[in-house]
């Protein structure tokens, strides 16, 4: 299979993603184009995560209807307030400069191409797969949903036995998977495409943009970035593999970006009930996304409130009103409560916060600087752009509540990764589960806005000690206006060009190649192998429509499920397990001896067995004992087999 003949699979993917929110960003609000595509995705999560969770509540099967209904009547009321709120309010017309528009046209669809490129390469084919641990519970997600006809937050994760469980992704992904007939991995890709090569750069371009205005160079240069660093996206999906964090992360800087207009920190906003309405119906796409993600615009909103507080207390003072001054302070207090009311909230059950710090703080600041978490080579081109990106601040041609959120996302992975284990890394970081990878995961939404101002800095000085000189004597020459103008934008071109290259060295490709190595189906693949893939394409000639398949989660045949459709005894590694499991667990292979054990394969109706061998995805050793020595156990028949990998039917109870 290539990537060209799940075309109409990415494309399906791209209108879920962008379809929905952009209706409502478009219509109910009437952004601009690129603030509309870039809001878009987190109010299509919310759309489709909260229609799910309403959807299950009242009866309804899951499904695009569902969805299409609450799209047009989530537009429709927006409009409707938009329409009161501004009918007699004019905002002023915006500058249709045909230079801008062609540069953000470049810059989408070259982030796209430059994102795209390196997650194809990991992915390696469309119907590859992540061979990590929390992808089988991913994965079978999605065919958990297709069976019970709920996406809902609140009943995806009663699949292992636990509550609730953010399925915002998994919503997404059920949609591409019902729409298009593909298999669970084909769907999960092309979904997991558009998010990091689309969803993610429009966001780094919309905040940048809502920073330092529609310019085109930091529009340009966000572009750029947005491909730069190999802790996002990449990383993302490759550890874990964490993909509603991919999810959430990739949806923060739209947020971050529409708190700016509420905050009135933005270049241009607009009306600030709408920016408050647009807020509030991103959040549940933040938060049923990932909640981590919204953790992590909380986070970076610290600085970002800070500015704008004092920004108001000044400008109410200046004009003698000092009572309303103090209202903002007090609106700050109160905004203090509550993120640590939150910080505690979402903070996990402390047996869950297994990570540990492998560095020192200080050198945990030098990956921060050189843009090199986790032991990844260090991106010189990104530093370079971040050091006059302070220098910018320094001359003001940067706001300093940028350099905050530089500050506050390097404070969250430097007291993750280089602080003593204890109390106080776990009050600050436990929201990640004290995970270094989720916290570098942030780093990229902390830099990327300080490089984009470095990287404009750099590009103005050499507009100004080189370009310049060249335009006046071609001035002086006789050129025309016009050439002049295209002569400067294919110099721009050029600087851009060189920007790209020089942020696609090995930080990138490292991490490009490490997640690679997840996705590539071999003998020696930690969760399922080449053998054991092959015998799970054979099933459906073998095991009959709702018979249950016994096998140990640890070893990937738990994956039968999401590969090829058969309910499997664990549906995810850490599943609960009931009494009448337990006993098939440890007694199976006695079952010929063991009325007890025939008893709980009727009740279960558990018929068949896969024996993958003792290769586990950690490389653990987690045996069941009733399942052990298959080929000696007078309880089962072997069916079939593929190198080492085997299916046993159960005999022993007739």
């Amino acid at each position: 299979m290539t990537w060209i003949s799940v075309t109409p699979q990415i494309i399906v993917a791209l209108c879920i993603v962008l379809v929905p929110g952009g209706l409502l960003a478009f219509i109910g609000f009437r952004l601009r184009w690129l603030a509309a595509l870039a809001v878009a995705p987190v109010l299509s999560v919310s759309l489709v995560a909260v229609t799910a969770v309403l959807a299950d509540l009242v009866g309804i099967q899951w499904s695009l209807l569902p969805v299409a209904v609450m799209t047009v009547a989530a537009t429709g009321i927006a409009a409707l307030l938009r329409h009161v709120w501004m009918q007699r309010k004019v905002l002023p017309a915006e500058d249709p400069n045909p230079g801008i528009l062609l540069a953000e046209i470049a810059a989408v669809l070259g982030a796209a191409a430059l994102v795209g490129r390196r997650l194809v390469y990991a992915f390696g084919s469309p119907e590859s797969f992540s061979q990590t641990f929390d992808n089988v519970f991913h994965l079978n997600a999605i065919r958990y949903i297709a069976e019970t006809g709920s996406a809902s937050s609140l009943s995806v994760g009663g699949m292992t036995g636990i509550g609730f469980y953010p399925s915002g992704w998994h919503g997404l992904v059920s949609l591409v998977n019902s729409l298009t007939a593909s298999s669970v991995p084909v769907s999960v890709n092309a979904v997991n495409l558009v998010i990091g090569a689309v969803v993610w750069p429009l966001g780094c371009i919309f905040l940048v943009q809502q920073i330092a205005g529609r310019k085109i160079v930091p529009t340009l240069l966000a572009a750029v970035l947005s491909g730069a660093f190999g802790a996002f996206p990449l990383m993302l999906v490759d550890f874990g593999v964490l993909y509603p964090n991919f999810l959430g992360v990739s949806l923060v800087p739209a947020v971050l970006g529409v708190l700016l207009g509420v905050l009135g920190l933005a270049r241009r906003s607009g009306s600030l009930r709408l920016m408050w309405l647009l807020l509030i119906l991103a959040v549940p796409g933040l938060g049923l996304g990932h909640p981590s993600a919204f953790l992590a615009a909380t986070a970076f909103s610290v600085p970002l409130v800070i500015a704008a507080v004092i920004r108001r207390v000044r400008i109410e003072y200046s004009n003698d009103r000092s009572a309303r001054a103090w209202l903002y302070v007090l609106a700050f207090v109160l905004y203090a409560v509550a993120v640590v009311v939150l910080w505690n909230a979402v903070r996990p059950e402390e047996d869950t916060l297994i990570w540990n710090p492998y560095q020192t703080e200080a050198q945990a600041m030098g990956d921060v600087l050189a843009s090199a978490p986790m032991l990844s080579a260090v991106s010189w081109a990104v530093l370079v752009m971040s050091i006059f990106g302070f220098v910018s601040v320094i001359l003001r041609r940067a706001p300093w509540w940028v350099a905050g959120m530089y500050l506050v996302g390097g404070f969250l992975y430097v007291v993750a990764t280089g602080s003593p284990d204890g109390d106080f890394r776990d009050l600050i970081t436990g929201g990640w589960y004290t995970d270094n990878h989720r916290l570098a995961a942030l780093l990229p939404i902390a830099i990327l806005p300080m490089a984009a101002f470095g990287g404009s800095l750099i590009v103005d000085w050499l507009y100004n000690r080189a370009w310049r000189p060249v335009l006046e004597r071609m001035s002086a020459r006789g050129w025309r206006a016009d050439a002049m103008r295209g002569a400067t934008a294919a110099a721009l071109l050029l600087v851009v060009l060189v920007a790209a290259v020089a942020t696609q060295k090995q930080n990138v490709r490292g991490a490009a190649m490490s997640a690679a190595g997840n996705y590539r189906l071999s003998d020696e693949s930690p969760l399922v192998s080449r053998d054991e893939y092959e015998l799970i394409e054979r099933l459906d000639e073998e095991v009959e429509d709702g018979a249950r398949v016994v096998g140990n989660p640890w070893n990937g045949s738990s994956l039968v499920y999401a590969l090829a459709g058969h309910r499997p005894m664990q549906m995810h590694i850490l599943a609960a397990l009931s009494p009448v499991e337990e006993e098939i667990y440890a007694d199976l292979r006695d079952a010929d001896a063991d009325p007890d054990v025939c008893q709980a394969l009727e009740e279960a109706q558990a018929e068949y067995v896969l024996d993958f061998g003792d290769q586990e995805v950690h490389g653990g050793e987690h045996p069941y004992p009733g399942l052990e020595d298959l080929e000696s156990s007078d309880a089962v028949e072997l069916v079939d087999a593929e190198g080492e990998a085997k299916l046993y039917r159960i005999t022993a109870c007739g």
